[in-house]
């Protein structure tokens, strides 16, 4: 009986530890592009933005030494501050407008200064983290 009730109680304590895991794993959106020349900004992720928590970015790659300037946005509406100078490996956290919970939002980027040349990008975006 007792080696019956430790099986039981291993068994609830390995589910309980995959719930839980799974519930506080943020989830996030990959994104591989490309900055246009100019300055010009692009969409690179999009996502459902559930809760008022803060939105995160894990940035791996911007090309060569070039640096980058993200935000957030619905729609066309920015909703977050400017991320400024942006590298490789870098991380950044962005405090989202109330008013963009429970809607589509996009992480949009710039060349961090004028280029005449494109440069890639790469990273994660985690809408809520």
């Amino acid at each position: 009986m007792k080696q019956r009730l430790k099986k039981v109680a291993a068994l609830l304590a390995f589910i309980s530890f995959i719930v839980v895991g799974g519930v506080s794993a943020a989830s996030y959106v990959t994104y591989a592009g490309v900055l246009p020349r100019f300055q010009g900004d692009t969409e690179l992720a999009s996502a459902n933005k559930a809760t008022n928590s803060k939105s995160k970015v894990e940035n791996s790659v911007v090309g060569a030494e070039y640096k980058a300037n993200m935000w957030i946005q619905q729609g066309s509406t920015k909703v977050s501050p400017t991320a400024k100078d942006v590298t490789d490996n870098d991380t950044r956290y962005f405090t989202v407008d109330q008013s963009a919970v429970g809607k589509k939002v996009s992480l949009v980027a710039e060349n961090a200064s004028f280029t005449y040349v494109t440069v890639d990008i790469a990273g994660k975006f985690y809408p809520d983290n």
